[in-house]
């Protein structure tokens, strides 16, 4: 994984100041109005040359509204090229906006959002007046840089994911995120196909819109339709999921935009394009007494379904996880008790963090619990830590040591003790995660165990990054995965490489469970939380990630998830990094 800044066509705010002084232009773009009877906050939070990207929130202070139309001017000559979250026409300067079917309903007090796309020449100020439903939205504008606007929240839902998925590039103006850019540019950072794997320009088709109107990389099938493989794999396919008509595709990497877009450079996290994995199931049973103690879930009564849509960043194939204990986590998961059909529901974004920062804990090879391996500073350096769960549990030479001795674990489809090989190098990581505020209470504990990492911790490896698939050359007990590979290097008279499409290390065995979930929420649905989920609000400020959070009655549920297995096909030519 990468840490650096990157230069694209995006202006930076000090730039858009420089030309601003130069040409007289108003590049303060942020205007608020406000009156009895409603309020508008426009703001601009992207600009560059010939381009914008808008956000436009409309609060009722009047009567509950069933339907809405927002009107205004421009004196710039701008134009909407694109909208999201409602429709857009335009005659001339005058601009109109209609609500869309879901969100045409505006209570007292409520607010409704939606984003557009615009181009401007020779000048973007932004629009002076409002008008809701006829009635203008009086009151003195107040202007800020863009992006710079601390009350303005993103749109009430995710923008259109893409209905071109997998066809086309992104439209012209269209504002791409740092997660888009890398997988799109030749530096080796993102996507770097190998020989025969499909191009850049075909897996740039691969995009959706994020809550903030940028363009990011999304989930992709192993195989492009043309025939060409990708090399890597990013779980289930979220359109499988019944969750998937309200969160749409997961815009991979918007977090980590978040604190690009709004803390200083040292507290970014960049994750890399590879080890963002999807989880979708439908109609998951919890069960009665179920804890998550044993592996399988106990005989009992079925007292709630869950539908999980999540994505997860979990690479296992770099040094990354040594000591790097934040990760982004885009939860969509919504129960439904047996009795009574009481409704929870979480729609929670965020960087979460597993364990401590700056290091990890050996894995069940040679036994859990063992003392924390401290590694070195994380990335970001001020990492939040969990110190609730066990953390992640990483391999390491102890494991190697253990296999030699023959050492012994429990194996719970095995009635006796069974000896660690090679193939029971694997990977837990655990969180704990909860956002309390006014009337909220949510928590979730999930473990996301990967079978077959390529990578474990070798201190005297360059990078401490040892490969599992080596230690099948030695003389240490080697496993059904071992086996495997020794039967290659027999037909082929080679060793195989730890990036192999051949080699079973390569991350595709997975299982991940939500876990405890547990939903009590007496106020608003919407609460906005830093990139960490933490300082709940139920108004939005700087670096805020809008959230949902419904249902009551508190009652903790074990949600199981599933296991699967994602090597796909030969054809699919998976390997790692993966």
């Amino acid at each position: 994984m990468h840490f650096h800044r990157y230069r694209s066509r995006l202006w930076t705010v000090a730039a858009v100041t420089v030309v601003a002084a130069g040409s007289g232009v108003v590049t303060a773009l942020t205007a608020h109005a406000a009156a009895p009877g409603c309020g508008v906050a426009y703001t601009v939070g992207s600009q560059w040359q010939g381009g914008f990207t808008a956000s436009v929130t409309v609060t009722n202070l009047g009567d509950p509204l069933s339907s809405w139309t927002l009107t205004w001017s421009y004196a710039g000559g701008q134009q909407v090229t694109q909208a999201w979250n409602a429709t857009v026409s335009q005659s001339g300067d005058q601009v109109t906006v209609r609500n869309a079917s879901y969100n045409g309903a505006i209570g007292t007090n409520g607010t409704a959002s939606f984003g557009f796309n615009g181009s401007w020449n020779g000048g973007n100020p932004a629009p002076t007046s409002f008008a809701l439903n006829g009635t203008t939205c009086t009151g003195a504008p107040v202007t800020t840089p863009p992006g710079g606007d601390p009350t303005t929240p993103p749109p009430t839902t995710a923008p259109p994911g893409n209905p071109a998925w997998g066809q086309g590039l992104p439209p012209a103006g269209a504002v791409h995120s740092r997660a888009y850019h890398i997988v799109t540019a030749a530096d080796g950072t993102g996507y770097t196909p190998r020989a025969g794997e499909c191009s850049r320009e075909i897996h740039a088709r691969y995009w959706t819109y994020g809550p903030d109107g940028k363009v990011y990389p999304t989930w992709h099938p192993a195989r492009d339709p043309s025939g060409c493989a990708f090399g890597h794999e990013h779980g289930d396919d979220p359109r499988t999921s019944d969750l998937f008509g309200t969160a749409s595709w997961p815009p991979f990497g918007y977090t980590s935009e978040v604190m690009l877009d709004n803390l200083a450079e040292s507290s970014h996290r960049h994750e890399d394009h590879v080890g963002h994995k999807v989880l979708a199931v439908n109609n998951s049973n919890v069960i009665q007494g179920d804890n998550g103690t044993s592996l399988f879930p106990p005989q009992g009564a079925t007292i709630a379904t869950c539908d999980i849509l999540l994505k997860f960043h979990q690479g296992t194939h770099s040094p990354d996880a040594f000591s790097n204990n934040v990760h982004e986590l885009l939860l969509n998961q919504r129960c439904t008790a047996s009795n009574g059909g009481q409704v929870t529901e979480a729609r929670y974004n965020a960087m979460i963090p597993l364990g401590r920062a700056g290091g990890f804990s050996p894995s069940e090879c040679p036994g859990f619990g063992r003392p924390f391996i401290n590694v070195k500073p994380a990335v970001p350096a001020d990492s939040p830590s969990d110190t609730r769960s066990l953390g992640r549990l990483i391999t390491e030479p102890g494991c190697v040591q253990a296999i030699r001795e023959g050492r012994t674990h429990q194996d719970p489809l095995f009635p006796n003790p069974v000896p660690f090989t090679v193939s029971d190098m694997d990977d837990f990581w655990f969180s704990d995660i909860s956002v309390t505020g006014s009337g909220l209470s949510f928590r979730i504990a999930p473990l996301f165990y990967v079978v077959n990492p390529s990578r474990y911790y070798d201190p005297t490896k360059p990078n401490s990054n040892g490969r599992i698939v080596d230690l099948c050359y030695t003389d240490l007990a080697g496993g059904s995965n071992c086996d495997v590979v020794k039967r290659i290097t027999q037909q082929t008279g080679q060793q195989v490489a730890w990036d192999d499409p051949r080699s079973p290390f390569k991350g595709t065995l997975r299982e991940f469970r939500p876990g405890t979930f547990t939903v009590q929420n007496s106020g608003p649905t919407t609460v906005y939380t830093d990139v960490y989920g933490r300082n709940a609000a139920t108004t939005p400020f700087a670096g805020s990630i809008r959230q949902y959070f419904a249902g009551g009655g508190g009652t903790a549920l074990y949600v199981r998830g599933s296991i699967k297995d994602y090597s796909g096909t030969a054809a699919d030519g998976i390997h790692a990094p993966n």
